[in-house]
């Protein structure tokens, strides 16, 4: 044996398995509505069977016999009615909102964001809005502001928040307020100026 295939030898084929009552459970598959993805992959799985299949592709089948079944898309069609339903859409939105300006979630944050008959997964929906991330970006954008438009604020002087010194302990008025992102924001009118600050930079005029 060469040095070469000492170094990389072939793995074994993986021991092919017969399928019980393979032929009837891949009619019955192939005759549901499967996403095209999986229709290709039930098809070339199909032309499989007589020579047998591996034990992962039979997982895959079961898998696939499991998302199709009656239940699983009873499921989902009250799923997509509830997300409409029952305000889903805008938590989504929200948080979709948010992590488009990040690296997370950018492809299923855009499909959100730019089709409105789009309707994620359950476990889309709960991985996108139910982390420590998606509930600051939630509360932004639903909680009061602490700071409402009329009202009179002072900067906090830390430069961890605010890098311009010129703004440490300034007592200014709130003429906007942005809710959004993790932190919600506001524009306030300081020393003459119009500057956005988020509201953590900010604290009560009297303290």
């Amino acid at each position: 044996m060469s040095h070469w295939h000492q170094m990389y030898r072939r793995r074994p084929k993986a021991d092919r398995l017969e399928l019980d009552n393979g032929a009837a459970r891949f009619e019955a598959l192939l005759a549901k509505e499967l996403k095209p993805g999986d229709r290709k992959f039930a098809e070339s799985l199909h032309k499989q069977l007589d020579a047998g299949l591996t034990f992962k592709q039979i997982e895959c089948v079961e898998r696939m016999e499991e998302r199709y079944s009656d239940a699983a898309i009873a499921a989902r069609d009250a799923w997509a009615v509830n997300y409409k339903a029952e305000g889903h859409r805008e938590i989504a939105l929200i948080c979709a909102n948010y992590y488009i300006t990040t690296t997370y979630f950018r492809d299923l944050a855009l499909k959100i964001g730019t089709d409105e008959n789009f309707v994620p997964t359950e476990r889309q929906f709960n991985a996108l809005t139910k982390n420590k991330y998606a509930k600051k970006a939630i509360a932004a954008a639903t909680e009061p502001p602490a700071f409402p438009v009329g009202s009179l604020c002072k900067v906090r002087a830390n430069y961890n928040l605010v890098s311009n010194r010129a703004l440490h302990d300034q007592v200014g008025l709130i003429v906007a307020n942005h809710p959004g992102g993790l932190w919600p924001k506001s524009t306030v009118l300081v020393n003459g100026e119009q500057v956005k600050l988020e509201d953590r930079c900010l604290k009560s005029a009297g303290k």
